[in-house]
């Protein structure tokens, strides 16, 4: 199918339609979402889901957490990659919204990593920044080295492997400007991070977890993603490349396991009622986050912060119970981040009070 895609105009005859390729990478068990016809990014979601308009507050937004979007469980495709899948008929359903969408597949729900390789014309940077960390080698003229390609084929090198830029053994898509993604699988998509600031290499982009890639047969303003070569597969992701990836911090470490830290509740959280239920579950769930632990003290500040708004709980008895908990996880409770995210949470959740009747 994709061999029919390097046609340069999107009406032109042979070219296969953005809604089968849609189809095909679901197929493959890659997960996809639209991109916004003639660009690199998701289209607008709804009104409800869209903080501003331009740069002016939307009056139409309602507070919510991306998690727990309707839009997202309607079958919309509100936040971009968060709505990626592969159920076959929402593809159907978008792509007959706009045949001209493009196609953005997401990396960790697809268990892949991309290294994106860019051309831009740029100066090449210090020598310490063309590989991070690595040292070059004495011959190496820095200005030889233009191009995210380059810098890979240099790695390769280094290592002492086949160059992965030529005749890719791997799915690879050509972008418009010249520039190369080389497509892997990896066992848990979840592991590794995103990243777009050259860690592993000058103009080495590295599109992972909740980052994605352009499908070829996307067009945009700048041209056509193609396929590049025959191999239509992603293979493995080099052992020898995720070392490297490891190095420049590009994977996260599994959290140690460690028994669950004793919560001493405070006395609101006492009882079989319902906040007092309520409230020592939010507690328990940040004093058990092992991963994620913001994004889990986020979502009890804002689960708490409905009740205080309902006038149920004090906001300063809860602030301090969640920061308890919060210890308890391993955070430091004088840490900035950990208490602003409370803060902002319990202000969120405040404003949405829970409609539960009148407490007795």
């Amino acid at each position: 199918m994709l061999a029919r895609t390097e046609s340069p105009h999107p009406g032109s005859p042979g070219r296969v339609s953005p809604r089968h390729i849609a189809r095909w990478c679901a197929e493959q068990g890659w997960y996809v979402h639209p991109l916004a016809p003639g660009l690199k990014i998701p289209p607008a979601s709804c009104l409800p889901c869209r903080e501003t308009i331009g740069k002016q507050p939307n009056p139409h937004y309602i507070q919510h957490k991306i998690e727990e979007c309707r839009c997202i469980a309607a079958g919309r495709h509100c936040h971009g990659v968060r709505a990626a899948t592969t159920d076959l008929a929402l593809i159907e359903q978008w792509w007959s919204e706009n045949p001209q969408y493009g196609i953005g597949v997401a990396a960790g729900p697809s268990n892949l990593l991309i290294l994106d390789l860019d051309m831009h014309q740029s100066t090449p940077p210090e020598p310490e920044k063309i590989l991070p960390g690595l040292v070059l080698p004495d011959d190496l003229d820095p200005a030889t080295v233009c191009s995210g390609l380059a810098v890979l084929d240099l790695l390769c090198l280094l290592r002492r492997a086949p160059r992965l830029t030529e005749s890719p053994e791997t799915f690879s898509v050509r972008t418009p400007s010249g520039g190369l993604h080389l497509w892997y699988t990896v066992e848990d998509g979840s592991q590794w991070s995103p990243d777009s600031r050259g860690r592993l290499g000058w103009q080495v982009d590295i599109r992972a977890d909740r980052s994605y890639a352009v499908a070829p047969g996307t067009c945009t303003r700048d041209g056509l993603y193609v396929p590049e070569g025959p191999c239509r597969k992603p293979a493995p992701l080099p052992r020898w490349l995720a070392n490297d990836l490891a190095r420049a911090g590009l994977k996260r470490r599994t959290p140690l396991r460690r028994p669950p830290a004793r919560l001493n509740l405070p006395g609101f959280a006492a009882g079989r009622g319902y906040v007092a239920t309520a409230v020592r579950e939010e507690l328990e769930a940040v004093a058990a986050c092992r991963s994620g632990r913001n994004d889990q003290i986020n979502r009890s500040a804002f689960s708490l912060g409905q009740l205080v708004g309902a006038g149920l709980v004090d906001r300063d008895d809860v602030h301090q119970a969640l920061t308890e908990a919060a210890q308890a996880a391993g955070v430091d409770p004088n840490e900035a981040k950990a208490q602003s995210t409370i803060r902002r949470g319990l202000d969120a959740g405040s404003r949405v009070p829970r409609r539960i009747g009148a407490p007795t």
